[in-house]
């Protein structure tokens, strides 16, 4: 791979975890656990600015910009969401997509460690040091928020996904 595929693959996966936090962010709100849908929040805007500063290094140091189109939407919010109101929303539906979103989560976050891992291997593979120590901080921010996902979730699974205790815990 060129500098600028793996530059291209690591911004189009950010814009898509941009986005994938987002709504993960508005789907907590829709189920009415606010605390959740505020760490969502802080993650979508940390990863904004982590989207930005990789856009910013790569054009500062390779003189051209990255082309980041057509990026997937993610699969967090059912289109049957849209029809009703947090009101609305039993108890089941609100613990099962607790875990669903979860596991959704921990998922995403292990698979971009994955991805960022293996584009700085390609980095260092093609003797791009310099553009590989810009990664390795990117892959040490999705590890810890990795931690803290899987943390979460235990807890979650501990806990029986209880709407009451997660309620009160969050």
């Amino acid at each position: 791979m060129t500098v600028e595929e793996i530059f291209t693959t690591i911004a189009k996966h950010m814009a898509e975890g941009i986005k994938f936090h987002h709504d993960m962010s508005k789907g907590y709100d829709f189920l009415g656990l606010y605390g959740f849908s505020k760490c969502h929040e802080y993650h979508y805007l940390a990863e904004t600015k982590g989207y930005e500063c990789l856009l910013h290094y790569y054009s500062c140091r390779y003189h051209k910009l990255l082309d980041v189109k057509d990026i997937p939407e993610p699969d967090i919010i059912p289109e049957t969401w849209y029809k009703y109101t947090t009101m609305a929303v039993d108890v089941n539906t609100k613990r099962n997509s607790t875990k669903t979103m979860m596991e959704k989560w921990v998922n995403w976050e292990r698979d971009t460690k994955k991805l960022y891992q293996d584009m700085y291997k390609e980095l260092i593979n093609i003797n791009e040091i310099a553009a590989a120590d810009c990664i390795l901080c990117y892959i040490n921010d999705v590890d810890d928020e990795l931690k803290h996902a899987e943390k979460k979730l235990f807890k979650l699974e501990a806990l029986g996904y209880d709407i009451s205790t997660i309620i009160h815990w969050q």
